[in-house]
């Protein structure tokens, strides 16, 4: 029996990989919440080695965040302020501190070899499986055996106000540690006679932190999910890891670690004593289906389901392909338009049919986004995305930007498509811009500013990969006006994009070749952090050859170049690198202090010796509900200081 407890469950793991080294094998696994999840892999024929790398491997941690608004994909890289979600009724404020179709995908691709296995019958997996989830209509524990085993396992392990309850057969199910932490009846119901109790949750202590909301929330779970305890027999053996002082929400690679090193420690001072009967050598998996013998998908709407069946990569009577479709399920967690969908295997021997329901994602989202920069103003932006437009599986979003030197308006469409075993999507935007460049003497002196106005095309393809990786590929047009007079060209373009969970960019290149004018541009922006102290190295590099007036480089891009105006030092090659030391301080405050070395120039070689500066910038920031504030001021080599006052992410 695996008990619920969060992320102090990963100490079964360890428990597990005892009863493996004994040759002890259970004839049941029963699960609630984090035990469900560790407990249905075990069942599906997962050794204790093959989770325990597993669990290090996949990024939990990243999914249990602090709140942040998030923008729809298609928005690209916006950071908004507020985000409004429509469904099937009015909009709504985005709340959600986690986000739910990564979750549901990661749990759809853990249990696919046990799924495609079972078929919709859990004691057909290698060790007959219960799954543990609580009624939310009478707080009764609802013991779960056939249907989808991902869904059974994502609604054992919903915690009210952090997961959304699951419904499955007419009941909302939240999580089973509400009914039964610790499923010992629910064993006893299945036909067991003797038990194994792994019990990953925490004895109350007397002192508390009050001071934390963390401390208090992590307190308020224990009170939900504790009962009084089931009382084990004569023969019954009780592994309780050491969790106290573990909270159930952090799943740092580090706790990670501790928790199953715990689990093991408390199984080797137990199980070797127990009198608990071993079982023949490791067993062999038994062989997944290899044939899909048929797909329904239930949807009323021709184009969805035929998104679907491209999004998983099935097709009737084909051979069927575990890998392609466990690497599909993952990339449905990158997904904007579903928050999950559930296989419901059926069938028998070599064969498989999938009968795939839906949970769709907000048809309609709306973000804002707001930010302030003491040189260049405010600006704003306004954004939506339409999931289903003109009811077919195809999204279009649009963009509005507003700012005291630059505006522009922004179309896109984007449909998923099936070539071959990849997954890619057609896309087309349109972009819309005027924009008032900056220009300078090379004492600092603003000049006039160049005005001037465009519209970009792009028709290509565009795909996400794994581990946050983006790339796209296609045809650009550009038309545009500036001081130099009116022209226009076509070419190609291809942009590559890598970034973490919260949508910050941590590489960005691309590559635009037009008949025209010829532009490349790399960024990259690493993070070491050890303690309070974080190091962020930056490298931009920038070359281009008859680039119109507003798309050369200026020198720091966004964040500029200390003690520079924001923009100066504009040419069409530019090489850069940067240091930022951050430092912890009280709260939300960040001590902050930056050294960068970098040139622009109008031809010759990139990294030629003259032209450099250097520079560095200090200051204090913080993390607030409206973004980051930075107040800081930097020196250039010239002699030259300036401060630099932000407020949100430039955009």
């Amino acid at each position: 029996m695996l008990s619920g407890g969060g992320a102090k469950g990963l100490a079964h793991i360890g428990v597990l990989r005892v009863l493996d080294s004994l040759g002890i094998r259970p004839d049941l696994v029963v699960g609630t919440s984090m035990g469900a999840m560790v407990g249905g892999m075990y069942a599906s024929g997962y050794t204790g080695r093959e989770i325990d790398s597993l669990a290090r491997a996949l990024p939990i941690g990243g999914l249990f965040r602090t709140y942040q608004p998030r923008a729809p994909r298609s928005l690209g890289l916006l950071q908004p302020l507020v985000v409004l979600e429509q469904g099937t009724g009015r909009f709504v404020l985005q709340t959600a501190s986690i986000r739910e179709p990564e979750v549901n995908a990661l749990v759809n691709a853990a249990m696919l070899r046990g799924n495609l296995l079972a078929r919709g019958d859990f004691d057909s997996l290698p060790i007959p499986f219960r799954a543990v989830a609580t009624d939310l209509a009478d707080r009764q524990a609802v013991v779960i055996a056939r249907g989808d085993l991902a869904q059974a396992v994502r609604a054992s392990f919903a915690i009210p106000l952090i997961f959304s309850p699951e419904s499955l057969d007419g009941r909302l199910l939240a999580d089973g540690g509400l009914s039964a932490n610790i499923p010992i009846a629910v064993a006893r119901q299945a036909g067991a006679d003797r038990v194994i109790v792994s019990d990953a949750t925490e004895q109350p202590s007397d002192s508390l932190d009050l001071y934390s909301p963390f401390v208090l929330a992590d307190r308020l779970l224990g009170f939900l999910f504790r009962q009084p305890d089931d009382s084990l027999r004569d023969g019954d053996v009780l592994v309780r890891p050491m969790v106290d002082g573990f909270t159930s929400l952090n799943f740092s690679p580090a706790r990670v670690d501790q928790l199953i090193r715990h689990g093991t420690a408390a199984a080797d001072s137990v199980l070797p004593g127990a009198n608990c009967v071993r079982s023949s050598p490791p067993r062999d998996a038994p062989a997944l289906p290899s044939r899909t013998s048929s797909l329904t998908i239930a949807s009323t709407n021709a184009s969805e389901r035929l998104a679907i069946q491209r999004l998983l990569g099935l097709e009737p009577r084909n051979p069927l392909d575990a890998a392609l479709l466990r690497s599909r399920i993952q990339h449905l967690g990158q997904s904007d338009a579903f928050r999950t969908v559930w296989l419901s295997p059926r069938g028998a021997a070599d064969s498989v049919s999938f009968h795939v329901t839906l949970q769709r994602a907000a048809r309609r989202v709306v973000g804002l986004g707001l930010a302030y920069d003491n040189e260049l103003g405010g600006r704003m932006w306004a954004g939506a995305v339409e999931q289903r437009l003109f009811n077919l599986a195809l999204e279009g979003s649009t963009a509005l930007f507003l700012g005291d030197f630059r505006q522009e308006l922004l179309f896109g469409f984007r449909r998923n498509y099936q070539l071959g075993r990849q997954l890619m999507t057609p896309t087309l935007t349109a972009r819309f811009a005027l924009e008032q460049v900056r220009r300078f003497s090379s004492e600092g002196d603003e000049l006039r500013s160049g005005h001037t106005r465009e519209v970009i095309g792009f028709l290509g393809i565009e795909r996400a990969l794994q581990p946050g990786w983006e790339l796209a590929a296609g045809l650009t047009g550009h038309a545009w006006h500036d001081p130099g007079g009116d022209r226009s060209t076509a070419g190609f373009e291809v942009r590559a994009l890598k970034v973490r969970p919260s949508r910050t960019p941590v590489f960005q290149a691309g590559v635009a070749w037009t008949g025209v004018y010829q532009r490349a541009a790399l960024q990259f922006t690493g993070s070491l952090r050890s303690g309070r102290v974080q190091l962020l190295p930056r490298v931009r590099v920038g070359w281009g050859d008859g680039l119109p007036l507003q798309s050369e480089f200026a020198l720091g891009g966004d964040d500029g170049f200390p003690g520079l105006h924001l923009g100066e030092r504009r040419g069409n090659r530019e090489a850069l690198l940067g240091l930022m030391l951050t430092y912890d301080l009280s709260g939300p405050f960040v001590a902050r202090l930056e050294l960068v070395s970098g040139r622009t120039g109008h031809g010759g070689s990139l990294v030629q010796s003259a032209g450099w500066l250097t520079g560095v910038r200090a200051g204090v920031g913080a993390h607030t509900p409206v973004g980051p504030v930075r107040v800081e001021y930097g020196v250039a080599s010239t002699g030259r200081g300036a401060v630099f006052v932000r407020l949100g992410r430039w955009f």
